[in-house]
């Protein structure tokens, strides 16, 4: 079982805060990862019908099976690495003691976490390189009668707001299925076939509304673009992808590495103990 954390010390308070941070990403991954997959097969299986019935297919259908690819791909980093679902050799560790392993998880976490940054950094200069004079965004909008600057953004402002964007839409979603659990439990009936539609109608019409805004600033591109031929998506978006995917993953190698820090027990990720099952089937240190 996990040692707690005293939540009225600095270290649970910084527990509390990470934590929330990396729920609300987990949340995000995870619905992204779920809606990339079922709508590449959706138009995979509607581009196949499509050819053999009519003899043509949809235009676009590369195009967007392309995007889509990349976003699972990327999207699946971080997620990978919260659920420690990739590859870790562990002959040198399994023979320390509990006290160095900690040490080699904070190293080898620390170093990971670097290394993916590195990457993301690389990447996100690539993505620059073909960006070119091109740009979506507005160079600001009015909020509240002040002028917001999206064009000319810092980059580290514009990390620091995409990920707290994402994690808080995470949550949200998170707390979907519950409050529709909870509303449909209070509804007899023929009432909860009509409270489920409505949710899925406003779902659609919210992803419609998302897809329509992102179309729109496409549309309203300025400068110098490299745009994908059927869908109009300027390249350098796609690329955009990779280094937000590689970054989500160096930030959960760093989790670990902080959670070794603050915590008694030894951690391969935020949420993960160092730990294996026993021939009971029972967790136990590792």
């Amino acid at each position: 079982m996990a040692t707690p954390i005293d939540p009225k010390g600095w270290r649970g308070r910084l527990g509390a805060a990470l934590g929330w941070v990396d729920d609300g990403l987990d949340g995000f991954e995870r619905s992204a990862l779920i809606a990339g997959i079922l709508t590449m097969a959706g138009v995979s299986v509607v581009n196949v019908a499509l050819r053999n019935l009519s003899g043509s297919s949809l235009i676009w259908a590369n195009e967007v099976t392309q995007l889509l690819l990349v976003v699972v791909t990327f999207m699946g980093v971080g997620l990978g690495a919260r659920q420690t679902r990739h590859i870790r050799v562990s002959a040198i560790h399994d023979l320390l003691p509990v006290s160095a392993r900690k040490v080699l998880l904070i190293v080898t976490s620390t170093g990971t976490a670097l290394l993916l940054l590195m990457m993301a950094g690389w990447a996100h200069g690539y993505a620059e390189s073909t960006q070119r004079s091109c740009r979506i965004l507005p160079e600001s909008i009015q909020l509240g009668g002040l002028a917001v600057p999206l064009g000319t953004m810092p980059v580290a402002v514009a990390v620091a707001l995409v990920l707290l964007a994402m994690a808080l839409s995470g949550h949200l979603m998170a707390r979907l299925p519950d409050l529709a659990a909870a509303l449909q439990s209070r509804l007899p009936g023929w009432r909860r076939w009509i409270a489920g539609l409505v949710g899925l109608a406003l779902l659609i019409a919210a992803g419609a509304w998302l897809a329509g805004s992102l179309a729109e600033l496409v549309a309203n591109r300025s400068g110098r673009c490299r745009v994908m031929s059927s869908i109009g998506l300027p390249v350098y978006v796609l690329h955009l992808i990779v280094p937000l995917g590689l970054l989500l993953g160096a930030m959960q190698f760093a989790l670990a590495a902080v959670r070794n820090l603050i915590s008694p027990d030894n951690y391969l990720s935020w949420r993960r103990r160092d730990e294996y099952l026993d021939a009971d089937g029972e967790a136990a240190d590792g």
